[in-house]
């Protein structure tokens, strides 16, 4: 039925004049004649060779899906893998700050004590030194006190012997006055005695003579 149209088609066709027998035109006639010819002898060994290549394509394609599929499997285990792993480095980076920070806070108050330590042995150092320096300057100033008070008891024995001396002397003065004041007041005592005993005598004269007048 296709041949038998195909050349009634072809026929009229060349009775019209509409195909021109060109070089282009009997090369396209022969090349769809070859197919033909091709398709009608060797069409079950071309549907064949078509479908043996289909499948192999078929499954070359089911390979690849397969082997895609496998990929993305491997691909989803890597990144359930790569999120345990994150998830994992999060909490050791969350146990390393705190073990940091706990380091951090560690060494700072170690290095408090230290500092403490040392500013306690320097301070004790200090103040050793300061109790050495002072005890130093006691004993001097002691020493030194001492010696003052030596020189000073020594001028004052001095001026304290001037002073016993003088005293003395004036002691012993006072008291050659005092004798001689005393020896002064009984040679008057005794002249003023015997003033009165003279006058106490003419008394008792007159008085005697004077008795026997009034007889």
């Amino acid at each position: 039925m296709y041949i038998l149209g195909a050349t009634l088609l072809f026929i009229v066709l060349s009775s019209k004049n509409i195909l021109i027998y060109n070089e282009e035109l009997l090369i396209a006639l022969s090349f769809v004649a070859f197919v033909v010819t091709c398709a009608h002898t060797m069409g079950t060994s071309i549907a064949e060779t078509f479908e043996t290549r289909a499948t192999q394509i078929q499954d070359e394609l089911q390979a690849f899906f397969v082997s895609k599929e496998r990929v993305c499997k491997e691909i989803q285990q890597q990144m359930r893998v790569q999120q345990t792993v994150a998830k994992s480095i999060m909490a050791l980076g969350a146990l390393v700050l705190v073990n940091v920070e706990t380091i951090h806070t560690q060494r700072a108050q170690a290095v408090q004590n230290t500092v403490q330590t040392q500013a306690l042995t320097q301070i004790q150092h200090m103040m050793t030194l300061q109790n050495a320096v002072q005890a130093h300057m006691h004993t001097q100033t002691c020493s030194a006190y001492k010696h003052i008070m030596l020189e000073a008891m020594q001028m004052q024995k001095s001026q304290m012997q001037k002073l016993c001396m003088e005293n003395a002397l004036d002691l012993i003065g006072t008291m050659k006055r005092k004798e001689t004041s005393t020896k002064q007041f009984t040679q008057n005592k005794s002249t003023s005695s015997t003033q009165k005993v003279s006058s106490n005598v003419d008394k008792k004269m007159n008085k005697n003579v004077r008795k026997p007048k009034k007889k």
